[in-house]
């Protein structure tokens, strides 16, 4: 038991520490980029006033960028340590899901996918904020790594005391043995990808914590079409 207990203490210190490694290097990227540009604009090499917008535009672009990874890398340690202070209460999901649609219809234009929403009338329970993070970033990766003209259907209906909360898109789909890595801080699919739609890496580590901490599971299914299904089950009707 002993021994059980040293290497599963090893395991958790090493993840820990490629957690923070990955961070450090994800951070640095963004850092550079900052103080390359704000060094050009400060030795006066810049003099038209278009480069110089261009260049506080990408600085400014950079420091929402670092927001981002910061809030997910401190959102992701406060689940990890159970430290969850969110107030849980009834939320009506259909009209949760019907205002995150409205929200990010901009980036589904943006991106020629259309959004569906197929929800029965039911209640959860949990943090308006989970709430948002979980479906939000379920949407969001759906709306990006789809085929143009494609869609993203969420789905959420209630069965023999269970809560089923699907999102689905038509993309490429991803293999099956990435599905567990695609949980994992910092990992992508298609790294290059990533990086030109602005992902930082963790919101599937986000929405894995917060099913996690309120005794969820999810899953990754194939669609039929060929895309992604990223399907949540709460037990007791209790997210």
């Amino acid at each position: 038991e002993i021994n059980h207990y040293l290497k599963k203490l090893k395991s958790e210190k090493k993840i820990r520490q490629e957690f923070f490694d990955n961070a450090s290097h994800e951070l640095k990227t963004p850092l550079t980029s900052i103080r390359g540009y704000g060094e050009l604009l400060r030795s006066g090499v810049v003099n038209d006033p278009k480069q110089a917008q261009e260049c506080v535009d990408r600085i400014l672009k950079e420091t929402t960028h670092m927001t981002a990874l910061i809030t997910d890398i401190l959102m992701i340690s406060r689940l990890e340590g159970n430290d969850v202070v969110e107030k849980k209460t009834d939320i009506a999901l259909r009209p949760a899901v019907e205002e995150l649609c409205k929200s990010f219809t901009p980036m589904a234009n943006e991106h020629r996918v259309m959004l569906e929403m197929q929800c029965e009338t039911l209640c959860v329970h949990m943090s308006q904020k989970h709430v948002e993070q979980l479906i939000g970033n379920l949407i969001s990766n759906a709306i990006k790594y789809n085929h143009p003209l494609g869609q993203v259907t969420v789905t959420a209906y209630q069965r023999n005391k269970h809560v089923y909360l699907s999102v689905e898109d038509t993309g490429s789909g991803i293999p099956k043995e990435l599905r567990e890595r695609v949980f994992e801080p910092f990992f992508r699919v298609d790294k290059s990808r990533s990086r030109e739609l602005g992902g930082v890496g963790l919101g599937l580590a986000l929405v894995r914590e917060i099913v996690r901490v309120h005794d969820g599971s999810i899953c990754i299914k194939s669609g039929k079409t060929g895309g992604t299904i990223f399907e949540v089950t709460f037990a007791q009707c209790s997210i």
